[in-house]
């Protein structure tokens, strides 16, 4: 069945396109669009809900544990490759939310030394890894 383009789907899309960067929960993405589209009529938080789930079921969007686990986060997976055939794992900053992409060789290499090790298979599409990027350790000063 042919996905179609609703005007909410669009205005959410072209809300997580312009933040690339940052990760909302669908409480700041109802927000932002309101904010972002003064006058207009934005998806309900229920909408939102709905669309969000898609988004994240096709692969566009990521979702990530909040704090303390009771709220998710969700972030625009802004990269072309990233839906291809040629998946890559993802390097996420904990402290400014910054969502990396590894590059696909250095991916296939850290995936099959935990295959070797550990006879553990990862799904590339799945896996982000968490820690700090390097300007917000310079920015820490470590």
């Amino acid at each position: 069945m042919a996905e179609y383009e609703t005007k909410q789907r669009r205005m959410l899309l072209d809300f997580l396109n312009a933040h690339p960067d940052g990760g909302f929960s669908v409480e700041e993405l109802y927000s932002g669009l309101c904010a972002a589209n003064p006058g207009e009529q934005v998806p309900g938080k229920s909408t939102l809900y709905r669309l969000i789930a898609k988004l994240v079921s096709e692969g566009l969007v990521k979702r990530f544990p909040g704090e303390h686990g009771r709220q998710f986060s969700y972030q625009i997976v802004a990269c072309a490759s990233c839906g291809a055939r040629d998946a890559h794992l993802h390097l996420k900053c904990t402290a400014c939310g910054c969502l990396y992409h590894m590059d696909h060789a250095i991916s296939e290499r850290i995936m099959d030394e935990v295959l070797q090790r550990s006879d553990f298979s990862l799904d590339e599409k799945e896996t982000v890894l968490f820690g700090v990027c390097r300007d917000c350790r310079q920015r820490r000063g470590k």
